[in-house]
């Protein structure tokens, strides 16, 4: 189940949904709508089941740890796992704990994520089946990842 570090929920998915991220639970929602909210055809098959490991403290600021913006709209079910996630919603972050069931779909927002342990992922993107999904570092400071109880 998606936890939100905000004390506003309601705000925290507002504020996400108008800069095109919607975080959902597979308890909540049926994946494939979800998926077919972002992607279209061939686009909501899985191109990779992936395991992000968790980085040490040295590296938690890079690869997709750095801020960043992928070329494509995204639809990524969690199936194992525990991490944190980071999006910037133009003066202000919204961040969220991502596990097992959870759907992150996002369209071009800028973001950054932190596996805790090590993570399945099951990845999906725009861009037909010949594309790639590659990430632009915003080259954004990066300030400290938020605590996760």
């Amino acid at each position: 189940m998606v936890r939100y570090l905000h004390e506003d929920l309601a705000a925290a998915e507002s504020l996400l949904a108008s800069h095109g991220v919607v975080l959902v639970s597979t308890h909540d929602v049926d994946e494939a709508s979800a998926v077919a909210s972002v992607l279209n055809g061939s686009d909501t098959e899985v191109r990779a089941d992936v395991i992000l490991a968790a980085p040490d403290a040295a590296q938690a600021d890079t690869g997709v740890g750095a801020w960043h913006i992928n070329n494509e709209h995204e639809a990524h079910t969690v199936l194992d796992g525990v991490g944190v996630i980071e999006f910037w919603c133009g003066d202000q972050t919204v961040a969220a704990v991502l596990e097992a069931g959870d759907i992150m779909l996002v369209r071009g927002t800028e973001h950054r994520y932190r596996p805790l342990t090590d993570q399945r992922w099951l990845l999906r993107f725009s861009g037909g089946p010949q594309a790639a999904l590659i990430p632009t570092e915003t080259n954004r400071v990066s300030e400290p990842w938020p605590a996760v109880d």
